[in-house]
């Protein structure tokens, strides 16, 4: 018994002497670049060791993850946005006014202006593409318009609308809108459409625009039939908030 005790001892001791000679040559960066004797395996452990993955590596990644949130969370651009717009026609001496207002891609906006007669819309706003309204989008809209004169009567309309960023802080809007067949007034059945088209300059929260504005009507009535159009220039400035 005794004799195998001394052989184990001895084994331990050559197995210890072998391992500090290896780390030796691994540390003392010889000429074998500590690859000879065992230092491949202490270059194994290290790889294994820049990649072990430990819980309190886990924990401090998390921390991480919620200090960047935080920060996105105070940085990142609100959802929400509004706007007021003002606008008049030097040559029909009209008035153009309203306000918007967004959640994400979709939005809400009324209007009061005058082409033929004074109007309102209210309108419902879907944006396909873009991330703001003061941005490059790509906009679908649908609504109700109505007049109080001129044999008050509403009808429905949808469109699209299309803001193209030329440079950062210019660009063109353009917009597309049918008119649907109106509620019976005394005029008849009243349907159109509406073309509008213009540049625009921001200075930061504050846009100046120019559109042309085109539309037409087409009166159903029993009595005569007629057809009218027309067209002017709004100079006006928008609000973002």
């Amino acid at each position: 018994m005794r004799g195998m005790k001394t052989q184990w001892a001895a084994l331990l001791l050559g197995i210890a002497l072998l391992v500090q000679s290896a780390s030796a040559q691994s540390d003392g960066g010889g000429s074998s670049g500590g690859k000879g004797g065992f230092g491949f395996l202490s270059q194994k452990s290290s790889i294994k060791k820049a990649s072990r993955w430990t819980l309190e590596d886990w924990l401090a990644t998390k921390e991480r993850m919620q200090w960047s949130n935080m920060w996105l969370s105070f940085n990142s651009p609100s959802p929400y946005e509004f706007f007021l717009l003002g606008a008049y026609s030097p040559t029909a001496g009209n008035l153009r006014y309203g306000l918007g207002a967004y959640a994400q891609g979709v939005g809400l906006e009324f209007e009061q202006e005058t082409i033929f007669d004074p109007a309102w819309n209210g309108r419902f706003h879907f944006r396909l593409f873009g991330v703001n309204v003061q941005n490059t989008n790509l906009t679908l809209h649908g609504g109700i318009r109505g007049r109080s004169n001129a044999g008050a009567y509403r009808q429905g309309f949808f469109g699209a609308s299309l803001t193209l960023y030329l440079r950062n802080f210019f660009g063109v809007f353009t917009q597309y809108r049918r008119y649907a067949g109106s509620t019976p007034n005394s005029l008849g059945n009243i349907s159109g459409s509406r073309f509008e088209i213009g540049p625009f300059m921001d200075f930061g929260f504050v846009r100046i625009f120019g559109n042309y504005i085109s539309e037409s009507e087409n009166v159903e009535s029993a009595t005569l039939p007629t057809s009218v159009s027309g067209s002017l220039w709004n100079f006006g400035a928008q609000l973002f908030f």
